[in-house]
Order: structure tokens, then sequence, then C-alpha cells
């Protein structure tokens, strides 16, 4: 009988250890899903929020407030706020930026992608309630819109 040579001894070792071991890298790669276009927007009204109030796409919300209110529209993700007044094209809105329309001050503010707020004022009473609308289109599809016509009195 031979003897095994010591190169050989070796290599047969190494080949038994990493067998036990499992042997080989395994690479993993996480993809992340692609970001959802559906979302919902919830309202708070003088930081208190509206029970009432939750728009999904394709739907529509009317909300009541009153000249000295600040309206506060939350979207569950990322959004495009565009405001349409009268017959008015739709405005984009901008935060700091004030739509005066029917004796109405709607001034905006935008903390975030899916915040808008509003603070209402009339620097005299209104002789009728003034309607705005605004829309939340989706920033990830632009056929994902729900729309919220807001009224104005007092």
């Amino acid at each position: 009988m031979r003897r095994l040579t010591l190169p050989l001894a070796c290599v047969l070792t190494a080949g038994l250890l990493l067998t036990g071991c499992g042997g080989g890298v395994e690479v993993g790669i996480d993809v992340s899903p692609p970001p959802s276009a559906a979302f919902d927007v919830v309202a708070k009204l003088n930081g208190y929020p509206l029970t009432n109030v939750d728009v999904f796409p394709d739907q529509d919300q009317t909300i009541q407030v009153q000249t000295g209110d600040v309206l506060e529209l939350d979207a569950s993700g990322p959004v495009s706020w565009e405001t349409v007044a009268g017959t008015t094209a739709g405005i984009p809105t901008q935060s700091g930026a004030t739509v005066v329309y029917g004796g109405v001050d709607f001034t905006e503010t935008i903390s975030t992608p899916g915040q808008l707020t509003l603070a209402i004022s009339a620097p005299q009473p209104l002789a009728a309630p003034v309607p705005l609308t605004i829309y939340a289109t989706s920033q990830y599809d632009a056929n994902q819109t729900a729309r919220i016509d807001i009224v104005v009195t007092r």
C-alpha cells in the first residue's frame, strides 16, 4: 500500500473542512419594490383631526371651514397639490403663496410633498360661501388624483 503524500492529504483534509462549513459565498441583493402610487388624504382643522375625512384617488370630499381657520391636508405619499378657484385653470401650490378668490385669502404652506396647510382669512365678512378645490395627484402616477372641495363661510 502506498503512502499518501503530504500535499494530497492536505487537499483532502481542506476539502472535508470546507464541505462542513457550507462553502461558497452567498450574495444577497435586496431590491425594494417600486413606490406605490396609492395614497389617501386626511385633514386637520385648527390642529384637530377631522374624523370623517379620508380621501382616496378617484374620490372627492367636501370640507366646510370658516374664515380664520387653518386647514391641514396630509397625504400618505408624495403628491403634487393644485388649486382651482372658480373657473381658473389649476394653479400649482407654492409655499408662501396666497390665492385670493371671492374675498378670501388662502395662504399656502407646504412642509413636505405630502402636506399642504391653508390659512384662511378674509378682510371683510363674506356675502356668500366661497368654494375652492384642491387636487392631490400622486407623484408616481399622474392618473391617481383625489379632490378636496373647500367651502368657506362667514
